[in-house]
This record gives C-alpha cells, sequence and structure tokens, in this order.
C-alpha cells in the first residue's frame, strides 16, 4: 500500500516485489519526498501523491495517515520477523528489505520451493565437488557477482546447506564452497 501510496509517477519504473529465501525486497520509484530525510524517517511524512493518499484512505486501505512504516514494523515484531530495512542510498528508488522469520524458513524446501530456485541449482553444482564463487557463476552463466552473492550463496550460507573451505578467511581469493550434511540431506530428499 506504501508503495502505491508513495511512489513516483513520473518515472516508468515499476513497483518491484522480490521474495526470496530469506527476505522479501520492495523497491518504488522516487526517494524519500519533501519533509522526511534519512535521520528523521518514518517520524516525518510528506505526500507525493495526496489524492493516491486520500482515495486510499476512503476505501479502507488507510487507516490513519503517518502510520503505515510503524504498522509494517510492529507486523513483523509479532511475527518473528527482524527489522525492516529502508535504504535511502538509492536517490530515484526507495528500498525496503523485510527479512523473513527462521520459523517461516523451517517449512520451506529449497528443492521445490520457487523462491529457493537459485538456493537448489546453487546445490546441484556442488554435488560432486567444492567450487569457487566464479566457477559456479560460470556454470550457472552468471555474471554479476553481487546478484550471485545475494541470490545465491548467502541464503544457502544461512540455511547451513552450504559452508566455506576457508571459513577463518572468507574474502580468499582461493575460496570455495562445498555442501554441508545439511545440504547433502536436501539433495537425498
Amino acid at each position: 500500500m506504501n508503495a502505491v501510496m508513495h511512489r513516483d509517477y513520473e518515472s516508468n519504473t515499476p513497483i518491484r516485489f522480490y521474495e526470496f529465501s530469506n527476505r522479501i525486497e520492495i523497491m518504488n520509484a522516487g526517494g524519500l519526498y519533501g519533509n522526511p530525510r534519512p535521520e528523521n524517517f518514518p517520524n516525518v511524512n510528506d505526500y507525493r501523491n495526496p489524492v493516491i493518499a486520500e482515495a486510499m484512505k476512503v476505501l479502507g486501505y488507510v487507516n490513519r495517515f503517518s502510520r503505515g512504516v510503524t504498522r509494517v514494523k510492529e507486523t513483523l515484531q509479532e511475527n518473528g520477523n527482524g527489522a525492516a530495512k529502508f535504504d535511502f542510498s538509492k536517490i530515484t528508488v526507495f528500498d525496503v528489505i523485510v527479512p523473513i522469520s527462521k520459523h517461516y524458513l523451517s517449512y520451506i524446501d529449497p528443492l521445490t520451493d520457487p523462491v529457493t530456485d537459485p538456493v537448489a541449482q546453487l546445490l546441484n553444482l556442488l554435488k560432486a565437488d567444492a567450487l569457487s564463487a566464479g566457477e559456479m557463476r560460470s556454470r550457472l552463466g552468471i555474471k554479476h557477482r553481487q546478484t550471485f552473492r545475494e541470490n545465491y550463496i548467502h541464503p544457502a550460507l544461512q540455511m547451513g546447506l552450504i559452508m566455506q573451505t576457508m571459513p577463518d578467511k572468507p574474502n580468499s581469493r582461493l575460496q570455495k564452497y562445498r555442501l554441508t550434511e545439511r545440504g547433502k540431506k536436501f539433495l537425498n530428499l
């Protein structure tokens, strides 16, 4: 609702809603607008689209102005998720990262859940041998390092399905990754 209410409709950029195995990311055209600044957000609010905001209130989608982010924070705390992270560094995009609770993750099968398909691809690559991130990216045809880390490596590490061969040197150019016992069990399902 906040993305629809606060987006910059002069931009062609769509509202992007990405669901990963460990988080949800919402990216919206338009950064902070009007009086809000990173240091006073969310306590100070302004409306880029006052007509849309009023329509959403009249239709019952909004019960009180200046309450959306606070409601999100309260709901995340109630259902066991971590705090939402607001990224103001992108000038033309407002980015929110919402972690998914570990309780929810315990119900996900990373081999059949479409959200975790990148993790399943990674596990299948590591069936035979330990591989470096570069070797895995090459075999999967992925060029962008950060995307690979965020969508493949980090979720698999956080779920305990893979591990580094040199955990004491996480940034070593010789670093490789291999399946954990848990990762092997998931592959055998």
